[in-house]
């Protein structure tokens, strides 16, 4: 039976995820031992991701730095840190902390302002060395919740899919291996992790999604859950390929044929794809000026309108923006009072 360690090695091979993924070309080209911050939060996941890189760093020729977030939220937040530290300092890694001052239990979008922050803590770090790249402790039981909260919150069918293997700087050599794996692991080798009290907690959506949806669906599934939605990202990751494929087709045929501005939308120009990629191309359209996520149900909206024989008309995006026709053209304007 093939080992864990052997499965990281396959993993980082086959993906290429020491790798950047604008020089996929020059993969040969890696000189020095590669710079690898990994990110260790003292649980489980990132421990085995920790122990793993480090008994391969030798044969896959990485330079490890262990890098901890305190996010000053829990009162065991300071022990994990000196938990992370001690655990660098016994393999002679450097370590890099770094503490959020910004974060309050109660505010708004506490999870997503915490997640930017850890994005940007990594990069400048990242830079600070010189480049390389971000290791995270994603794993398969992440996938199956990841793929549910898209589903649960209307992800475009073309986007119902979990993390990838690499999104440079950041890579995820443990994608494919369970959380049971991984502490079965440690366990066999006698290390020690610290349990993060809140992912117990039913405040949060994704812990509710672990703790109540996922065993519920692997029951009915009887255990296919993993499976299942495996299957369905790979169909997921084929319409995606597709859609954007075509949409680069559509976009460079319109920008050979004329001059447009990116502001406008011909509806001319947009009647010549398939109901689908239409949907796409609106979505592009309004997404690159505006930065929103639009529902499934207000891009709908907005093709009922184009449909009718009202050339002049406007549509509420959000209370910043609308999307306005004017006889054959689309535009987007900021509203009044922003």
């Amino acid at each position: 039976m093939e080992s864990l360690l052997q499965k990281i090695q396959k993993n980082w091979e086959t993906y290429q995820l020491a790798v950047p993924e604008n020089k996929q070309k020059n993969r040969n080209s890696q000189k020095g031992p590669l710079e690898v911050i990994v990110c260790v939060s003292g649980g489980s996941d990132s421990v085995a991701l920790f122990n793993l890189l480090q008994r391969l760093s030798t044969l896959l020729r990485l330079k490890l730095h262990v890098l901890h977030f305190n996010h000053q939220l829990r009162p065991e937040a300071q022990q994990e840190q000196d938990f992370v530290e001690s655990l660098a300092k016994l393999h002679k890694i450097p370590f890099h902390y770094k503490t959020a001052k910004h974060l309050k239990h109660g505010q708004p979008g506490l999870q997503e302002s915490a997640r930017n922050w850890r994005i940007e803590e990594s990069c400048l770090l990242l830079e600070s060395l010189g480049g390389g790249c971000i290791a995270t402790g994603h794993h398969a039981d992440d996938q199956t919740e990841t793929f549910l909260l898209k589903w649960l919150r209307g992800s475009h069918i073309s986007n119902l899919q979990g993390m990838r293997w690499k999104n440079t700087p950041f890579i995820r050599p443990l994608l494919n291996c369970s959380k049971l794996e991984l502490q079965v692991f440690l366990k066999n080798n006698n290390l020690t992790w610290m349990e993060d009290s809140s992912n117990q907690s039913n405040a949060y959506l994704r812990n509710r999604v672990r703790l109540e949806l996922v065993p519920l669906l692997e029951e009915l599934s009887r255990q296919g859950l993993q499976s299942r939605i495996s299957d369905m990202s790979g169909q997921s990751q084929l319409l995606r390929e597709w859609l954007d494929s075509q949409y680069e087709k559509w976009r460079l045929h319109c920008q050979n044929n004329k001059s447009e501005s990116p502001e406008v939308l011909s509806l001319t120009d947009l009647e010549k794809a398939n109901d689908l990629l239409q949907q796409e191309i609106m979505h592009n359209f309004i997404n690159s000026q505006t930065e929103l996520k639009l529902s499934y149900a207000k891009l709908q909206n907005i093709f009922e309108l184009i449909h009718t024989d009202n050339n002049n008309w406007q549509f509420s995006l959000s209370k910043k923006w609308s999307i306005f026709r004017s006889l054959n053209n689309l535009e987007l304007h900021l509203n009044s009072e922003s």
